[in-house]
């Protein structure tokens, strides 16, 4: 009997201790702007600056995150490469806040024309971007998100 109550006791606390574990939910990160930084031979560098809105109550804390950023080629409907990396940084956002990222990413020539053929075409393009977060507080977990738009500079169109 009081083995039963005991474990009662303990199974109570665990479900009760799971209750204040709070529910993350996904970032919404989205692509603000960009700054060409340097060019090379078979592509280059843009200042990237990535907008991340945490919709949570409370602060969230990440280790890092990867990102995936492609364009539009809608001459053949079909999604380019621009870039992909990692932020290793720790990104702290609080509550139903947003933080400003600029991010230094290379490119390769073949999405950049399709982003520029875009861009000359209708003022703007369609990007994708995702990837993961990597949480270290208030839990420790990775967090997928992805997000898709349109980027259209300022004073264009």
């Amino acid at each position: 009997m009081t083995r039963s109550i005991g474990l009662t006791a303990l199974l109570a606390l665990v479900v009760g201790l799971g209750a204040c574990v709070p529910r993350v939910q996904q970032p919404e990160i989205t692509l603000g702007g960009a700054r060409l930084a340097s060019v090379g031979f078979t592509g280059g560098v843009v200042d990237v600056r990535l907008s991340v809105h945490n919709p949570n109550r409370f602060a969230v804390e990440a280790r890092g995150l990867t990102y995936d950023l492609e364009v539009r080629d809608a001459q053949r409907d079909r999604w380019v490469p621009f870039t992909e990396g990692r932020i290793d940084d720790t990104i702290r956002v609080d509550g139903r806040d947003t933080r400003e990222l600029t991010v230094p990413v290379e490119f390769t020539f073949r999405g950049l024309n399709e982003a520029l053929r875009s861009l000359l075409d209708q003022g703007a393009f369609e990007y994708r971007i995702s990837g993961v977060v990597e949480l270290s507080g208030p839990v420790r977990r990775d967090l997928r998100y992805q997000h898709a738009g349109r980027y259209e500079p300022a004073g264009a169109g």
